[in-house]
């Protein structure tokens, strides 16, 4: 029995950790996902693409708007249970950026039960790697990326968004 708990303690922490080849990458992805799930949304900012940030007004607008927004769907009966990245894509260079496309994998409770959505992250640095900002494409397709960043990469993939119930 203790085996096989530590077996699943193990499981599930690799599986909240992502598999790509570079450990900032990783760490900053983990960072990312401690801050949102604790409502640290100041230090969350911190790993969004600065564009994003400046498209919502701005970083007091920004945490404004993403609070309101998780206060409302809290009210409505909707909370994040866990955020887990799977499936990183190569590495691409375009121009003095690296970038990346990673499954960014949402639990979230709703008043039907859970849901387990899938859907695209983009991160891209532009320190070969060292440091991280993350877009957040919420499902939307690449031909509306790339209108709103022109700077991505034609060579990225974005999946389209799933969703399903889950236990």
């Amino acid at each position: 029995m203790k085996h096989i708990l530590i077996t699943i303690l193990l499981l599930t922490f690799s599986l909240s950790y992502s598999q790509t080849s570079n450990p900032n990458l990783n760490s900053q992805l983990q960072l990312m996902r401690k801050y949102f799930l604790e409502k640290k949304y100041n230090d969350f900012l911190n790993f969004t693409y600065p564009k994003v940030v400046e498209m919502m007004g701005g970083k007091e607008k920004s945490i404004q708007a993403t609070k309101a927004s998780i206060e409302k769907m809290g009210n409505e009966g909707f909370a994040f249970i866990n955020i887990t990245f799977k499936d990183p894509s190569k590495f691409v260079k375009k121009g003095n950026e690296t970038q990346l496309t990673i499954t960014q994998q949402l639990l979230m409770k709703t008043p039907k039960g859970n849901i387990l959505s899938d859907y695209t992250l983009i991160g891209i640095s532009n320190d070969n790697g060292k440091n991280w900002k993350f877009i957040d494409t919420s499902g939307k397709s690449k031909e509306i990326m790339l209108k709103y960043f022109p700077n991505l990469s034609s060579a990225l993939v974005i999946k389209p968004k799933t969703k399903k119930l889950v236990d």
